[in-house]
């Protein structure tokens, strides 16, 4: 439950699968995807958003395309990187596939530990682009409103479109400034935060128990954890959470606050 990089209730309400826009089609190249991404971001974009970012698919089927944001909603795709530095998502076919399909969201593909560790999906800065707070919000923003289709933007979340991070199987809600949000499940034999480096946060936390049964440690103080129950873990709060039973221990984490 520390970094990954890093709408239930709307779902009834609509006659969706995590394929609808994809099923049915014919196998489609990394720039009709890229293409139809940027169609679906037209609709959302601010009208006098202004930005550039770029989007290499590594591999077979692969290559590089440019994404410019002009005003009044324009949102063009050239191949290519950017002219000016900036920022690059890179990633394989089949990811870009899976995340098109609805299958597993861009901020879960990103989703690691620790920085140094590698993900499905990553952020490449070009030569003379600098990381700054300011970048990462755009990463942030574009991560979700970019790589999820339509809207309301819509994020499926259960073991098969998850992530082992952190110990436990992960999907990526939304992350902003001051707020990261996820789904988790720690299935029999898994511990998060094993590794003492992992344990603290320097934002609160809380997590909040929707299925089965575990075992938490906070501030050194070990607690059986359940369904229908949260936890609040202040900042600085050592937290560890493992399962010993049959049945997986599901929750939402939501983090929050200065640092976040």
């Amino acid at each position: 439950m520390k970094r990954l990089f890093m709408l239930c209730v709307l779902l009834p309400l609509f006659s969706l699968s995590s394929s609808s826009h994809y099923s049915g089609q014919k196998q489609k190249s990394a720039e009709e995807m890229i293409r139809d991404f940027a169609a679906s971001y037209q609709e959302k974009a601010a009208s006098e958003e202004k930005g550039a970012f770029g989007i290499e698919i590594k591999g077979e089927g692969g290559g590089e395309w440019s994404i410019q944001i002009g005003p009044e909603r324009k949102v063009i795709v050239l191949k290519g990187k950017p002219e000016k530095p900036t920022f690059l998502f890179t990633t394989d076919l089949e990811t870009l596939k899976k995340i098109y399909k609805g299958e597993l969201s861009a901020m879960t593909a990103a989703g690691r530990a620790r920085m140094s560790e590698s993900a499905p999906l990553d952020i490449k800065f070009m030569e003379g682009a600098l990381s700054s707070p300011e970048i990462m919000e755009r990463i942030l923003h574009y991560a979700f409103h970019f790589f999820v289709m339509g809207s309301p933007e819509i994020v499926f979340f259960g073991e098969e479109n998850s992530r082992f991070v952190h110990g436990g199987n992960m999907v990526v809600f939304y992350y902003a400034k001051g707020l990261r949000t996820a789904w988790c499940q720690v299935k029999k034999g898994m511990v998060i935060n094993k590794e003492e480096r992992d344990q603290t946060n320097p934002f609160p936390t809380l997590f909040i128990c929707t299925r089965g049964e575990g075992i938490a440690k906070l501030g050194g103080k070990v607690m059986n954890v359940k369904k229908g129950m949260m936890a609040y873990i202040p900042a600085g709060m050592s937290h560890t959470v493992w399962n010993e039973k049959d049945k997986p221990l599901e929750g939402i984490i939501i983090m929050f606050g200065e640092g976040a």
